[in-house]
């Protein structure tokens, strides 16, 4: 069994369990994380920065740094947001997803995905881990 906590803006929590961030994830891959999530034997701290706490910028940014995984739907991204992109593209922890073909993203980050599934291996690995503990 897994502990889930979701924390929303303004809310901060200071513990040493695996961090995912999700910046305005569209309801796909909200879905997909759940079914994700769902399978993992590992506690996970889940922030969630959508549209409806757009506003705490400070919030977004202290959390792209202190999280392990960063997940960035910039399809979604609503304009404020938008302005930050570039900076939290270019972030080692970021992984971003979009169906623009145009803009140069790629010389940010090599970390654009289409898919979730090596969300999964990374969270099998840390299930692996506590199990041979």
């Amino acid at each position: 069994m897994n502990d889930i906590t979701i924390i929303t803006p303004p809310d901060v929590l200071y513990n040493e369990v695996f961090s995912i961030l999700l910046i305005h994830p569209d309801d796909n891959i909200k879905n997909i994380i759940n079914s994700i999530l769902i399978k993992s034997r590992q506690s996970i701290n889940l922030f969630f920065y959508d549209l409806y706490n757009d506003h705490d910028i400070d919030w977004l940014l202290s959390n792209v740094k202190k999280c392990e995984v960063v997940i960035l739907d910039l399809d979604n991204c609503h304009s404020l947001t938008d302005r930050f992109a570039s900076y939290i593209i270019a972030q080692p922890n970021t992984f971003y997803l979009t169906r623009d073909n145009l803009t140069p993203y790629n010389l940010i980050s090599k970390n654009r995905i289409y898919d979730l599934s090596w969300l999964e291996n990374i969270l099998n690995r840390g299930n692996n881990e506590q199990t041979s503990n």
